[in-house]
């Protein structure tokens, strides 16, 4: 089963070293075998794709992983009150306008409801 989980321990300490205290690494994998990575962080309500990773040979798998990752990313940002994604990731970016992103002075953005259904009480 594929599992999509925050990193931990050295990992996770050597990317917040890079991009902040704050980033969290989201790491897909199965079996020990990983798929793909996705860094995060939440600014001012907007969640903010650092870095996206996703390794696959065959296009269809790519676009799986890549779709499954930025699903989790935007569950992640609804669950910490992130009204919108962010990215400014250009090899990315025929993959975002895919899923709905805009382009919106040099970045890629999308209300997080778009991909996420948030329930209201």
């Amino acid at each position: 089963m594929i599992t999509i989980l925050p990193a931990e321990g050295d990992r996770l300490a050597s990317f917040r070293r890079e991009y902040g205290e704050e980033a969290e690494l989201l790491v897909m994998q199965e079996r020990g075998v990983e798929y793909g990575t996705a860094g995060v962080r939440i600014r001012r309500s907007v969640l903010e794709i650092l870095s996206f990773d996703v390794s696959a040979s065959e296009e269809i798998e790519r676009r799986f992983f890549a779709d499954s990752l930025l699903r989790a990313a935007a569950s992640l940002a609804a669950n910490r009150g992130a009204y919108r994604l962010s990215c400014a990731l250009e090899p990315w970016k025929d993959f975002l306008k895919g899923e709905g992103f805009c382009e919106k002075e040099g970045q890629f953005v999308l209300p997080t409801e778009n991909i996420v259904k948030i329930c209201k009480d």
